[in-house]
């Protein structure tokens, strides 16, 4: 059975937790006996087509970043349907085109998908309208497009509980939002064969290392991490904190992580393939992220990989997170926003190495049972079967 993959972006020219999670899903669907392709939407900023791990990868005519937006989002929308239908009238075998956000993906989806009789699946990955400014108009049409493209989708799919209980709210019929979870990969993120030099290679000794591994975006909090610094370093004036990623907020970071002296390092984005290296030298993982309307409703990819890697987490407490992460089970969690209350539990842990490695050991444990992705991706299963398309014999129900 052919799954069209319609994409704002993918590997290899963009490395996210967004196109990562694509190549995930896509090959792991091909191992389940699908047929998966990929198609970028105009936006991508390559125009090369190319096969992943078996898949294809498809493009669309890049556009010329030029015009007003509302009519650049028209024709991107134009152009994606456009290439959908020659796609499907090419192959002759496509039975089902599946949209990942953002919306102008699902809407281009949901044109070709008419035109050619297929059914359409939208998959929601975060709440778009929350990067532009609130309760701006582009703010408020974008929120009205995509509630109602769920609602005119054959099914949808959320990343987290929060995303679906988000547009159930909204008048999304339940028995059509199905959650399909972030996964992580489980032979890539094993602390029994992650190398275990990077700590020499970096320049550390045998000090504690608190880790921030990821995007620095201002709702990620990692300037609380730093403003917590000193009461960690207070109790424990041999760590040492790695904050290591890009993002808009990198800036700024950069000079309050400048202004903490040798006790913090900020490093470049660390390539995907060392990551799980850096995980391995870390006692501490931390995820600070603030309480914004999305951070509560969009469970992150990131905590997933130091869970798999047996890593001892320090999380807040909001609800993206919380699906994630059991408080004094799989890792530790505190009031989103207090720094003071972030550092008195660091020092907790970094006192207490039972507990690190108590914690450790359970989140491990939750990610091998519940996130690989072979089990993640066959819950897309039942929701085709629910479109009436054939799954394979010897797929996994």
């Amino acid at each position: 059975m052919a799954i069209l993959h319609l994409v704002q972006y993918s590997l290899p020219e963009i490395v996210s937790g967004y196109t990562l999670r694509t190549q995930a899903v896509v090959t792991e669907q091909r191992a389940l006996g699908l047929d998966p392709l990929v198609l970028t939407s105009p936006r991508h900023p390559s125009s090369e087509e190319r096969a992943l791990e078996g898949v294809p990868y498809l493009r669309c005519q890049p556009e010329p970043k030029t015009g007003v937006v509302w009519l650049r989002d028209a024709r991107r929308v134009r152009w994606l349907a456009q290439r959908v239908i020659s796609v499907a009238r090419a192959r002759g075998d496509i039975a089902l085109l599946h949209a990942h956000s953002p919306l102008l993906c699902g809407v281009a989806a949901l044109r070709a998908g008419r035109e050619l009789g297929l059914p359409v699946v939208y998959e929601i990955r975060g709440l778009w309208e929350e990067a532009m400014r609130r309760h701006s108009p582009r703010y408020h049409l974008a929120r009205a497009m995509e509630t109602k493209l769920c609602r005119r989708a054959d099914a949808v799919v959320a990343i987290s509980q929060g995303l679906r209980e988000e547009f159930v709210g909204r008048g999304v019929a339940e028995d059509k939002v199905h959650v399909v979870p972030n996964g992580v990969d489980l032979v890539r993120f094993d602390p029994e064969t992650a190398p275990r030099d990077w700590r020499e290679r970096r320049g550390f000794g045998s000090e504690p290392l608190l880790l921030y591994l990821g995007a620095l975006r201002d709702y990620e909090g990692v300037d609380l991490i730093l403003e917590a610094l000193p009461r960690i370093t207070a109790r424990h004036p041999e760590a040492r904190l790695i904050i290591a990623g890009g993002g808009e907020a990198r800036e700024r970071i950069a000079g309050a992580a400048q202004a903490a002296g040798e006790q913090a390092r900020l490093l470049s984005p660390v390539p995907h393939a060392e990551t799980p290296a850096v995980y391995a030298a870390a006692d501490l993982v931390l995820y600070p992220r603030r309480a914004t309307r999305a951070t509560e409703r969009v469970a992150p990819l990131k905590p997933l990989e130091a869970m798999a890697m047996g890593r001892a987490i320090l999380a807040s407490d909001v609800g993206g997170l919380r699906e994630l992460l059991t408080d004094g089970e799989t890792a530790r969690l505190f009031p989103a926003g207090l720094a003071e209350a972030l550092a008195k539990i660091a020092g907790e842990l970094l006192d207490d190495a039972p507990q690190r490695e108590r914690l450790g050991a359970a989140a491990r444990a939750e990610a091998r049972g519940s996130f690989g992705w072979p089990r993640v991706v066959s819950g897309y299963l039942r929701v085709y079967e629910r479109l009436g398309l054939r799954v394979p014999d010897d797929a996994p129900a």
